[in-house]
């Protein structure tokens, strides 16, 4: 769960500030972290399916994240501080069971900056782009819990990541690793980071699974843990690789900070020739996974303008029978305003699919589910059709574009050190070419952020 804030004239990288260091003693333990609570009300369109049934949302809802963190360091007689970073959730996560969110041993000095263990990517951590107010949201998603749409789109809609997620390596969150990041020289930095495997799926509904499954002691798991061996030829993403730049600088009253980032891992099939890694059924081909982000902030006197593009082919190829990528490109802009203990915020994302796997179909909802159902998606329409075999239904798939926008409003109001209050408004429109993939939603937000 993600706790980067972007909304500060200030322009701090955020995650490369330590704590203070101290005197030559043995490494002692300080505690920090942060709360954050919203009441969120308004409408999320409900889902149906060709059965009859459906998923219908309450429109009022509370939403809750927050993480300790533990951290120690000390300085050693030639001048590097050593440390070591701990997070423990505050909360209970939707769909998991880990307690530590992010755990790793970091050195400073002169000469840089190095972090081993579970942590954000380098180029992750180093982005600038569209500033936000709204505490938890923003062209960030801090955490997966805090959104308000329709579930079987957030499952199923493949550019519902980069709606929420707008910086480079997002999918690959605290996975085990090494970031190094050189002294900042004339306002320059840059950062790399290298992961041996990462197990994790491309984006929500892409339909294709790679790996042994994403669980702790499984080399590659997308949160800090301890494998006893790391297979090779199981589907999975390798020898990940990304590397960030920004420059920060102030020109009179003008600041500026710019950011660009890329991402490569390889893609290493298994034993089988073909499944998972080439659904001869489907077309569909899982391959190298690359993405590139850049983006800018501009402040002058309280205004805070930025945005950023990017690209994510989703480790995914152009699909065999239809010839169509599967590629998400994306979009966010937006521009904020403080005073005082006030900051005010508006941002745009937008996030396009070009689909070329196809959209599954919404068949039926299961009573107390909110995601669709249907038959395999074994085919498509009128393409080498004697490639299905008996009993595969082409029809279940269609295509086109699946696209999530968002628009955002966003106050917060600081109490004290450490107190804000805040809120706002959000609209999501998702769209695609099936019931699965489509839904709108809007709601209004009243919270307190809390950080210690």
């Amino acid at each position: 769960m993600k706790k980067l804030l972007l909304g500060s004239t200030a322009l701090v990288v955020g995650g490369l500030m330590a704590a203070p260091a101290m005197a030559a003693d043995p490494i002692k333990i300080g505690v920090g972290g942060y709360y954050t609570f919203y009441a969120i009300a308004g409408g999320i369109q409900s889902t149906y399916a060709t059965n009859g049934t459906w998923a219908q949302y309450r429109g009022l809802q509370f939403q809750q994240e927050g993480e300790i963190h533990f951290i120690g360091q000390t300085k050693l007689d030639n001048g590097t501080s050593v440390g070591v970073h701990v997070e423990l959730e505050g909360w209970n996560p939707a769909g998991q069971t880990q307690t530590i969110d992010e755990a790793f041993l970091f050195a400073f000095g002169d000469w840089g900056r190095v972090e081993f263990g579970g942590r954000d990517p380098a180029s992750y951590r180093m982005y600038y782009g569209t500033p936000s107010a709204l505490i938890g949201f923003g062209a960030i998603q801090h955490n997966t819990n805090f959104a308000w749409a329709n579930q079987s789109v957030i499952s199923t809609n493949k550019a519902w990541f980069h709606a929420t997620t707008t910086t480079n390596a997002g999918q690959q969150q605290d996975g085990q690793g090494i970031n190094y990041f050189t002294p900042r020289f004339q306002g320059l930095q840059i950062g790399v980071g290298y992961r041996p495997k990462v197990l994790v799926n491309s984006t929500g509904g892409q339909g294709l699974s790679t790996g042994p499954g994403n669980v702790a002691g499984a080399c590659g798991y997308n949160n800090p843990t301890s494998a006893a061996n790391c297979p090779t030829n199981d589907y999975t993403y390798q020898d990940m690789f990304d590397i960030g730049a920004n420059y920060l600088n102030k020109f009179g009253d003008v600041t500026v900070a710019l950011y660009g980032s890329f991402m490569y891992a390889n893609f290493v099939p298994g034993n089988n020739p073909f499944a998972p890694a080439a659904n001869m059924a489907t077309g569909a081909n899982l391959t190298s996974w690359k993405q590139w982000v850049i983006g800018a902030q501009f402040g002058f006197k309280g205004f805070t303008l930025g945005g950023a593009i990017g690209w994510d082919n989703n480790g995914l190829g152009s699909n065999y029978y239809t010839g169509v990528n599967n590629d998400t490109r994306f979009y966010t802009a937006g521009l904020m305003y403080e005073t005082g203990p006030w900051q005010m915020s508006v941002g745009w994302t937008g996030s396009y699919n070009t689909n070329g796997n196809g959209s599954v179909g919404c068949a039926t909802i299961a009573v107390a589910a909110t995601t669709c159902t249907t038959p395999a998606a074994t085919g498509v329409p009128g393409v080498n059709s004697t490639a299905f075999g008996p009993g595969n239904n082409p029809a279940n798939l269609a295509f086109g574009m699946e696209s999530v926008n968002k628009w955002e409003i966003g106050v917060n109001y600081a109490l004290g050190p450490g107190v804000k209050l805040t809120g706002g408004g959000l609209l999501y429109t998702a769209s695609g070419p099936s019931a699965a993939v489509s839904g709108n939603s809007w709601g209004l937000l009243m919270g307190m952020d809390l950080r210690f």
